[in-house]
C-alpha cells in the first residue's frame, strides 16, 4: 500500500506497506526517474519511504502515487545498498578527525566509535554472510587503529573514504539531473476551446478533455484525436519520413509532431507525462543503472585484490608480528579506485555526452562504440536531409521550357507548405524565374492542387490523383518516371486542360557535415564505412564514390537490414548502424552499436545505444570521440592505481610506512583517480 506522508508543491513522500524497499532503491530509482517530469529520486530503505521531486507543470501527487500503484513487484531486481554519503558525513568525520588529532585519546573515544561504528558493522554484517570484500579490508584496516587506540588514523581514513564515496555518488545524482532535464519537453502558445471560449494558453497548462485549434506551423502539444477539419501534419519526429499525412476526423495525433497544412479541431486525450513522445524518457533512465563488462571486470579485479591484500598482510603479520604494519598493509585497498573510477568515469563522459546533445545509453554502449570497426549508414535521414531539391524539370509540350514549367510550378506551389511544393519554389527563386499569374489556388489536400493559367485550368499533384481523379495520361513518360522512381527520387505531375504538360523529379539533399563527418570517423579509427539504401546499385555507387565509402548495399529492404548487419558481424566486424526510422529498428538492435538520429522515430531511439538530441550528422564522430577518450581514461586509471597502491603497498609491508601515512597515501590516490574520471564531465 502506498500512502503520501509530506508533500509541499514540487515535492512528495511516500510511505510503502506491506513491501519492503530493501535492496530495491536502483531498481525504483530507474523506474520513477524514466517518468517525464520527475527531477530526483531518493529511497530510504530503513523508513521504508520514497521522497520525489517533480516538475508540477506535468505531474501531480496522485499521478505519482498512481504510477507507484502500478509498479510489477514481480520484475524488481534487487541490487547491493549502500550508505548515501552527504556533505554533512563529511563534515561530521573531518569535525571527528579534528578531534581525535587534538584532544587526549581517552577522549577521542567517545567521538571516534560512533563515527567509524557503521563502517565496522558493515564489515561484520559482511563477514557474517562469508563474504570477504572492501567493507570487511575498510572494517578490519579502521579497527586495528581503533584497538591501538590511534584514533586519527582511523578517523583520517574514514574521512576519505566517504570524501571519496560522496564523489562518486554526487557525480551519479548530478548525471541523473542533467539527463531528467533533457527529458522535460518545450512549452508552446496554443489556442483552446474550453467551456465554450476560446483563449491562448501555455501547452503545459491543457488538460485531458481540451479542443486544441490547430493552424499551419502549429506543434501539436499533446496526444489527441481530430474531430472537426483536415490537416497535413509531418510527423518526422515519430516516423522519419519527411513526407506529411493527411488527418481529418477521428485519426490519431501525437505530441511533438508538425501541422504543415490545413486547419482542425483536436480533442485532447493525454497530456504531460503520459504522452507518446515523453516514453523514451523510460529508456534514458535504464542507462544509468546498465553495467559495462569494463566496469563489471574491474569490480571481479577489485574482489580479487581484497584477497591479495589479505594474504599480503596476513604474511607480513607472520613473519614480523608487527600489528602497526599489518594495519598498514590493510590500508592499502586496490578496489577501492579499480571500482569507482570505472562507473564514474562512464557517468562523467556520459554528463559531458548530454551537454553537447549526444545521449549515451550507458557503459556498455560507450565500450562497445570505442570498440567497432565498422560503420553503416541508412542513407535517407542521416547522409541526406528531409528537405528536397529539384533534379529534373521534363516537359512535353513544344511551346514550352522548363524553367517556364518550372515557374509556373513554383507560381502556384508557393501556396502550399508541402516539402515538395517548398522544394520548387526554393528551386524557381535559386534561378531567379519570374512570378506567372494565375487563378485562385485550389487545395486538395494529401493530393496536389487545381489553378488556371489565362483561363485554362492547371492541375500539379501526384501521378495517382492526376491520373485517377483527373483523368490524365502519363503513359508516354513511363521510362523516363521509371528512371527515376528507380534513382529514388520524389516526382511532381502537370497538366493543362487534362493534357499532360511535365513532369519535376526531386531528390534528398546530401548533409553539408557528411564528408568532414566520414572523415572524423576515419581518423578514430573506424576501418569500413558502408552505405545502405533502398536506391538502385547505380544510384548507389555513385553516392557510394562521391563520398568515398568502403561498401555499398542497394536495393535495401526493411527486412534485409538487419541481415546485411549480421553479415558484417560474422566476416568478424564490429558493426555500428545510423539510422532514423521505424523500419531501422532490427538493424540497430541487431549491431554491436545502434546510433539514431535526433528526428529518428520513438522506436528508433528506443532499439539504439546512443541517440543524436541535435540533428548534425557530426554527433556521430563526436559520440566515437567521447567513447574512445573513455576507454582511455578508464584504462589510464586502472594502470595508475594498480602501479601506486602497489608501491604504497611495498612500503608498508616493509615498515617505511606507518598507518596514517598509508591511509593518507591509498584514499589520496582513490581520490585523484575519481578527480580524474569527475573531470571527464568537462564539455570537449
Amino acid at each position: 500500500m502506498v500512502a503520501i506522508r509530506h508533500h509541499i508543491p514540487g515535492r512528495v513522500r511516500f510511505r510503502l506497506s506491506g513491501i519492503s524497499l530493501d535492496g530495491f532503491s536502483e531498481w525504483i530509482h530507474a523506474g520513477l526517474l524514466g517518468i517525464q517530469g520527475v527531477k530526483s529520486v531518493r529511497v530510504n530503505e530503513a523508513a521504508n519511504s520514497i521522497a520525489v521531486e517533480y516538475d508540477q507543470t506535468l505531474l501531480s501527487k496522485e499521478q505519482l502515487e498512481e504510477r507507484l500503484h502500478q509498479l510489477d513487484w514481480s520484475q524488481a531486481t534487487e541490487s547491493e545498498t549502500e550508505h548515501q554519503y552527504t556533505r554533512g558525513d563529511i563534515a561530521l568525520n573531518l569535525l571527528g578527525l579534528l578531534a581525535a588529532s587534538f584532544v587526549p585519546a581517552r577522549y577521542a573515544a567517545l567521538t571516534t566509535v560512533p563515527l567509524v561504528g557503521n563502517t565496522l558493522l558493515e564489515g561484520a554484517e559482511q563477514l557474517s554472510e562469508a563474504k570477504v570484500g572492501t567493507e570487511v579490508l575498510d572494517a578490519v584496516a579502521i579497527g586495528l587503529s581503533v584497538a591501538r587506540k590511534d584514533y586519527r588514523t582511523a578517523m583520517l581514513t574514514q574521512a576519505l573514504l566517504s570524501a571519496g564515496e560522496y564523489m562518486e555518488q554526487q557525480t551519479s545524482r548530478n548525471s541523473d539531473t542533467l539527463l531528467a532535464d533533457l527529458m522535460q519537453p518545450s512549452t508552446t502558445q496554443v489556442w483552446v476551446r474550453r467551456n465554450d471560449q476560446e483563449f491562448q494558453t501555455s501547452s503545459d497548462e491543457l488538460v485531458v478533455g481540451d479542443h486544441v485549434l490547430l493552424s499551419p506551423g502549429d506543434a501539436i502539444p499533446a496526444d489527441g484525436s481530430i474531430i472537426s477539419g483536415k490537416v497535413l501534419v509531418n510527423q518526422a519526429s515519430l516516423t522519419g519520413e519527411p513526407v506529411p499525412v493527411r488527418r481529418e476526423d477521428g485519426a490519431a495525433t501525437y505530441a511533438g509532431t508538425v501541422v504543415q497544412d490545413g486547419n482542425a479541431e483536436m480533442l485532447v486525450e493525454k497530456v504531460g507525462s503520459e504522452t507518446t513522445t515523453a516514453r523514451i524518457a523510460g529508456v534514458i533512465a535504464q542507462s544509468l543503472s546498465e553495467k559495462s563488462q569494463t566496469q563489471v571486470a574491474t569490480t571481479q579485479m577489485a574482489e580479487r585484490r581484497v584477497n591479495i591484500t589479505l594474504a599480503i598482510g596476513s604474511l607480513v603479520f607472520a613473519l614480523t608480528r608487527d600489528i602497526e604494519r599489518l594495519a598498514s598493509v590493510f590500508l592499502v585497498d586496490y578496489s577501492c579506485a579499480l571500482k569507482l573510477s570505472t562507473p564514474v568515469a562512464f557517468k562523467s563522459i556520459m554528463y559531458s555526452a548530454a551537454k553537447q546533445g549526444l545521449l549515451l545509453k550507458g557503459g556498455r554502449a560507450i565500450e562497445n562504440l570505442a570498440a567497432v570497426d565498422t560503420c553503416v549508414f541508412d542513407k535517407t535521414g542521416t547522409l541526406t536531409y528531409g528537405d528536397l531539391e529539384v533534379t529534373d524539370v521534363i516537359c512535353l509540350r513544344e511551346q514550352r521550357n522548363a524553367q517556364e514549367l518550372l515557374a509556373i510550378a513554383a507560381s502556384v506551389e508557393e501556396h502550399c507548405n508541402h516539402p515538395l511544393a517548398q522544394a520548387v519554389v526554393d528551386a524557381a527563386h535559386h534561378q531567379k524565374l519570374p512570378h506567372i499569374d494565375h487563378g485562385e489556388v485550389d487545395y486538395v489536400i494529401a493530393h496536389g492542387l487545381k489553378s488556371s493559367i489565362k483561363d485554362m485550368e492547371l492541375l500539379i499533384g501526384s501521378r495517382h490523383f492526376l491520373e485517377c481523379h483527373e483523368g490524365v495520361d502519363f503513359s508516354q513518360l513511363e521510362d523516363t518516371i521509371t528512371q527515376l522512381e528507380k534513382d529514388g527520387k520524389h516526382m511532381l505531375f502537370m497538366a493543362n486542360q487534362h493534357q499532360p504538360i511535365g513532369v519535376i523529379g526531386l531528390r534528398d539533399t546530401l548533409r553539408e557535415e557528411v564528408k568532414e563527418t566520414l572523415q572524423s570517423l576515419r581518423d578514430s579509427g573506424i576501418k569500413n564505412l558502408v552505405l545502405l539504401t533502398g536506391d538502385t546499385v547505380a544510384k548507389a555507387r555513385q553516392l557510394t564514390e562521391e563520398l568515398e565509402l568502403d561498401l555499398f548495399f542497394a536495393q535495401a529492404t526493411p527486412e534485409s537490414k538487419a541481415t546485411v548487419v549480421e553479415e558484417l558481424q560474422k566476416q568478424g566486424h564490429s558493426v555500428m548502424f545510423v539510422g532514423d526510422g521505424v523500419n531501422d529498428a532490427p538493424a540497430l538492435s541487431q549491431a554491436d552499436v545502434g546510433l539514431a538520429m535526433a528526428n529518428g522515430t520513438d522506436l528508433a531511439q528506443m532499439a539504439a545505444d546512443v541517440v543524436l538530441m541535435n540533428d548534425n550528422l557530426l554527433g556521430v564522430a563526436q559520440s566515437r570521440k567521447l567513447a574512445n577518450e573513455a576507454m582511455k581514461l578508464v584504462k589510464s586509471n586502472i594502470r595508475l592505481a594498480e602501479w601506486v597502491n602497489s608501491g604504497i603497498m611495498l612500503g608498508a609491508a616493509l615498515g617505511y610506512l606507518n598507518p596514517a601515512t598509508s591511509a593518507l597515501l591509498h584514499n589520496g590516490t582513490t581520490l585523484a583517480v575519481l578527480s580524474r574520471a569527475v573531470a571527464a564531465r568537462q564539455a570537449r
